[in-house]
């Protein structure tokens, strides 16, 4: 699964691009209590959490990493714990993608394979949303329990979607440069 979650205070939020809907950070920096830094980057929020978050923001901040096409988001910061309120994005990216990418994926496999690598990713999420792993509110309340494991990853279809994504932009560039 993709979710995980980082106890800690924001300290930075980098550049971002607006829309109705989200912004779109180039990074977050958050650090843990520990003074360890983590730097999430290309990170989506939605508006329900964007109202919460700042610098100096702490607490538990909820992440997903997720497949998007042309890699514009890598993750979305989904859910904040402070103490004073519990939030949830309403806005669930790993949703939205999934039928996108199995959308695109079945189109576009038949056209020498190109819509392989989505249709890959589409399966892992569609998998992570069947399967539970990508089950927000459950994970939020587990984490806030403390009975949530470490960050283990996008799962293997999601992950191979990515390599083989990789793969084809690599030989177009190889052939398109020939």
């Amino acid at each position: 699964m993709g979710l995980y979650a980082l106890k800690g205070t924001i300290v930075q939020l980098g550049p971002c691009e607006l829309d109705l809907d989200l912004a779109v950070y180039a990074f977050i920096e958050i650090i843990d209590p520990e003074g360890a830094r983590t730097l999430v980057k290309k990170v989506a929020v939605g508006v329900d959490v964007q109202a919460v978050i700042q610098p100096g923001s702490q607490g538990t901040f909820f992440i997903d990493e997720v497949f998007v096409v042309g890699r514009r988001i890598l993750s979305q910061l989904w859910g904040v714990s402070n103490g004073e309120r519990d939030v949830i994005d309403s806005a669930n990216l790993r949703t939205m993608l999934a039928a996108s990418n199995m959308f695109r994926g079945i189109v576009f496999t038949p056209i020498l394979g190109l819509g392989l690598p989505y249709l890959l990713a589409g399966i892992g999420q569609t998998w992570s949303l069947l399967d539970g792993s990508g089950n927000r509110r459950r994970f939020f309340h587990k984490a806030l329990n403390g009975d949530v494991d470490g960050r283990s990853g996008p799962p293997l279809p999601e992950r191979l979607g990515l390599a083989l994504g990789r793969a084809v932009a690599d030989l177009t560039r190889r052939h398109a440069g020939s």
